[in-house]
């Protein structure tokens, strides 16, 4: 049925992967200095450590979304990027195996996690996608053709980066405004990837409806990387003003300036 339903069983699996990602985030963001216990392996600087918190923080957005909203069409677009992410994670960790903390629960989560989720979110993404037939809701606005050009920009720089960072991980560590390792640079790619393919969703819809939740969740997870960076200014390599800090402080406001334009503008639509 083209009823735009969410499943019963995308919440379950919501349900499930929620209070991972609050774990996580609140172990990366909040107590760097126990990542090596606590978490699958000891991250330094604490730069990436709060990086990847925040980024699961704004991903946990989705599945919360999952778990209670109605439509699955708003988060239909969350799942593809998603998987890429997950796939990444899963060869980073085969790739550096010993860098693991080997015993620690935090690995072994992390392990069960990364197993399970690059077969299970596509899996979900597949079972639920034929609920949505496609078409805006009541009061809903459609994107512009040219502004659809931004994300599909944000994609190939985005994708080619990520594979860059997986392939050629010297690449990124080499241009990146705070050190890496080869695994962090790996683990860095797989969240430039979940932009670059998130970005290819979102092109490839134009329902204001479906722009949302996505939005949402990357100006989360964004406003607390600019927070991070106060945190742990003194991580940056070449000082806290750089290409990237510059990048995503234009890029949060770019989509509260948008987000903000298209609702003025959906509340003015005759009911």
């Amino acid at each position: 049925m083209n009823d735009d339903r969410i499943l019963p069983f995308t919440r379950v699996i919501a349900l499930i992967v929620i209070p991972f990602l609050w774990l996580a985030f609140l172990i990366l963001f909040f107590f760097p200095d126990t990542t090596g216990e606590r978490f699958a392996w000891l991250i330094k600087p604490h730069l990436t450590s709060l990086y990847i918190g925040a980024g699961y923080f704004g991903g946990s957005w989705v599945f919360i979304y999952a778990l209670f909203g109605k439509r699955w069409h708003r988060i239909q677009g969350g799942f593809l990027p998603i998987t890429a992410f997950t796939w990444i994670m899963l060869i980073a960790t085969l790739l550096h195996w010993d860098r693991f903390s080997h015993g620690q629960l935090g690995f072994t989560l992390w392990l069960i996690l990364y197993i399970v989720t690059p077969f299970l979110v596509p899996f979900i993404w597949m079972l639920n996608r034929k609920t949505d037939s496609g078409q805006p809701e009541e009061s809903d606005l459609l994107i512009p053709a040219p502004v659809l050009w931004a994300p599909r920009f944000i994609a190939v720089t985005g994708l080619v980066s990520a594979l860059l960072g997986l392939f050629q991980p010297d690449i990124l560590i080499n241009a990146w405004p705070w050190t890496l390792t080869p695994l962090t640079a790996r683990i860095i790619s797989g969240w430039i990837a979940l932009l670059g393919v998130g970005a290819v969703t979102m092109s490839l819809d134009n329902r204001w409806s479906s722009w949302k939740v996505p939005l949402q969740s990357i100006l989360i997870w964004h406003v607390l990387v600019l927070i991070a960076f106060g945190l742990a200014s003194a991580d940056f390599t070449v000082g806290i003003i750089n290409w990237f800090t510059v990048a995503i402080g234009m890029m949060v406001l770019v989509i509260i300036a948008y987000y903000i334009y298209m609702e003025n503008k959906r509340k003015k639509l005759p009911l």
